[in-house]
């Protein structure tokens, strides 16, 4: 304990030292009239066009956060709540607009980062390190048209850093980090171009002995984690202004995630269960994700086909002190090929359209040994015009081809209408979604759901909602605000039930996820930038009229950041996070708790000494807040962490 807090006093100390030292980075404008998103309809679009709701988070953005892992790049996300149970990089999970992690699709350069092996326990994306991210873009809303099953509450779509568009054979950025709870990071990426070549390659890993997570079980005990990735990724313009041909060009991706977690029990400990000492559990995960495409444009840029196959692998080994020690593994892999064409007929005119197959596979050695596979064909097509200098209008569509449940339509509908005189902008979309059960889901209801009572048969979970917000900029663009309203319901939701190790799913019924969402962004003045979120939730099961567990009505988010002028490189930051009280059931016997609200405050700064050499650090939960997202659990105390990032 002497040896923690002369570690927490020595860090503390610095990182104060730095946040107060007299030395700026600008402060960025409140609104980048040149953004562009992707994934809002799988082309590039200009954001003011965008009917749909997404937030778009830079690499520059990144690295002013400090972030680490991708739960820190997603934390200030207007409509998003990431939530733990206070392991690092471990049982990271987040709602968006109330639906939970598997009924949001997560995309790491085009790929599909979860399968069934990966639904077990934890996602792999919870050992996604933050080093090597050039771009997150988070859309908010039924996507099932556009990008699938998966998206019926929105898609998280991850773009890591690349080569092509360098000017140097070689370039490059590396960082070391230390803190507190033994904590270390490292990184190192490097990228360049020669001509008609680019390459990309990196590696990050970072370790912690954790903080004490279950105090009123064991005191004392922490749970540790230690994550690695690798990220590979090269291209070649292979012919350049061949007939009809503007570009052909093959690009090939590699991504690895390694993850060790020790963990904990949901239950153990608790009333209703006979525990009385912590468990300890530890999880061991890999992922190798695989992707090759073949970009062909044509006709001076008025098509692009691209043509793609992709896979997945994921092996996840948990054991735990319940089946003494014994390992449960599971293997899963997940096969997709497509194709996808852009067609700019006229300007302010484009279609996107293709067909995908998926082929998902899973096994296991546990308790009992099973092994299934399904495959899900579709076609999708989306069509988006500029009606005036004004209006944008989209409107898209996808048809399934399920191995179990047939056939079935999606569609989605969305808007963007800009009044440039008041610098006002209304934007709302309309979709309906579709998500079948997934093998996992049907694997454990052919063993327990029918002992239980229950038809082991599910239904496909369906939905239809919609959003309408307006963006506003005053003050010359210096300020910038966004309120918009959501509402959504979903039938057939499909749930757990049961105990850990006689676990089964059941259609609940509906729930109705609405509320409103709102951002602000404000340059105060050319050193001081605010901005800040604050997201309204109301999801609830319609049959028993109760708040959806983990998903507190009331969350929020405040940063402000100072460059001051006079010192050139330097700028400090404090941020607030804040979430009212949610509800949680660890288990049947011991029912549904209350989780009480929390308010957390962060402080960092950064110095730039050159071009090349920078030292940072920041202080975590600087008032030492003791709280919770999960019944049961703390989340970490008091943290300091400093390091330093060269560019090369």
């Amino acid at each position: 304990m002497i040896h923690r807090r002369m570690s927490r006093a020595a860090l503390a100390a610095g990182v104060a030292a730095l946040a107060f030292a007299p030395v700026p980075v600008q402060a960025q404008s409140a609104q980048n009239l040149g953004t562009m998103v992707i994934s809002a309809n799988r082309t590039e679009t200009e954001a003011n066009k965008v009917g749909s709701s997404v937030t778009v988070i830079t690499a520059e953005e990144i690295e002013k956060r400090q972030a680490a892992t991708l739960e820190d790049v997603l934390e200030d996300v207007p409509g998003l709540y990431v939530y733990s149970n206070g392991n690092a990089q471990n049982n990271t999970r987040f709602k968006l607009r109330g639906f939970d992690s598997g009924r949001v699709l997560v995309l790491v350069d085009g790929v599909k980062i979860d399968n069934q092996a990966s639904q077990m326990y934890d996602r792999p994306y919870n050992h996604l390190q933050a080093a090597d991210i050039e771009r997150v873009e988070v859309l908010r809303g039924n996507q099932s048209s556009l990008y699938g099953s998966d998206a019926i509450g929105g898609v998280i779509s991850i773009t890591t850093k690349s080569g092509r568009n360098s000017s140097k054979i070689l370039e490059g950025v590396a960082t070391a980090e230390v803190g507190s709870f033994v904590t270390r990071r490292g990184s190192v990426s490097a990228w360049g171009r020669y001509g008609d070549v680019y390459y990309k390659a990196a590696g990050a890993g970072l370790a912690t002995h954790g903080d004490d997570n279950r105090p009123m079980v064991d005191p004392d005990e922490a749970d540790g984690s230690r994550s690695v990735n690798y990220d590979f990724k090269v291209g070649v313009d292979a012919l350049k202004d061949v007939g009809i041909l503007d570009l052909l060009n093959v690009e090939a991706t590699y991504n690895t995630m390694r993850g060790d977690a020790e963990y904990d029990s949901a239950t153990s400990g608790m009333a209703g269960n006979p525990a009385t000492a912590d468990t300890e559990g530890f999880l061991h995960q890999e992922t190798d994700t695989a992707r090759i495409q073949v970009n062909a444009k044509m006709f001076d840029g008025r098509l692009d086909n691209t043509f793609s196959a992709s896979r997945m692998d994921a092996y996840v080994v948990a054991r735990s002190d319940r089946y003494s020690g014994s390992a449960n593994r599971y293997w899963g892999d997940l096969e997709k090929y497509e194709y996808q064409g852009i067609l700019r007929p006229f300007d302010g005119h484009s279609l996107v359209f293709g067909a995908d197959q998926e082929r998902d596979h899973f096994r296991t050695k546990a308790s009992s040994s099973q092994n299934a596979a399904l495959v899900n064909s579709s076609v999708f097509g989306d069509y988006a015009v500029d009606v005036t200098d004004n209006l944008t209008l989209s409107a898209g569509l996808r048809r399934y081809s399920h191995d179990t449940f047939g056939e079935t339509t999606t569609y989605r509908t969305t808007a963007s209408y800009r009044v440039p005189e008041t610098g006002t902008r209304l934007h709302g979309s309309y979709g309906t979604g579709f998500k079948a059960p997934t093998l996992v889901q049907a694997l454990y209801n052919r063993e327990t759901a029918v002992a239980n009572g229950f038809d082991e048969t599910l239904n496909p979970e369906e939905s239809r909602g919609y959003d309408v917000g307006v963006e506003q900029s005053l003050l010359g663009d210096r300020l910038v605000t966004d309120v918009t309203f959501f509402n959504n319901r979903m039938t057939d939701a499909i749930e757990s039930r049961g105990p850990s190790g006689n676990r089964y799913y059941v259609n609940i019924g509906s729930v109705r996820n609405m509320g409103f969402e709102t951002s602000a962004d404000f340059d105060v003045t050319d050193e001081v930038r605010l901005s800040g979120t604050y997201t309204y939730t109301q999801s609830r099961d319609n049959a028993t009229g109760l708040q959806i567990d983990q998903t507190p009505v009331h969350q929020g988010a405040m940063r402000v950041a100072y460059a001051p002028k006079a010192v050139e490189g330097f700028d400090t930051w404090m941020r607030m996070r804040a979430a009212g009280k949610s509800f949680d059931t660890p288990s049947t016997k011991i029912g549904r708790k209350e989780v009480g609200g929390y308010a957390t405050f962060d402080l960092g700064a950064d110095y730039e000494i050159d071009k090349s050499f920078s030292v940072y650090g920041r202080v975590e939960n600087l008032l030492d807040k003791t709280y919770g997202q999960m019944y049961g659990f703390e989340n970490a105390g008091f943290g300091a962490y400093t390091g330093v990032r060269a560019k090369f």
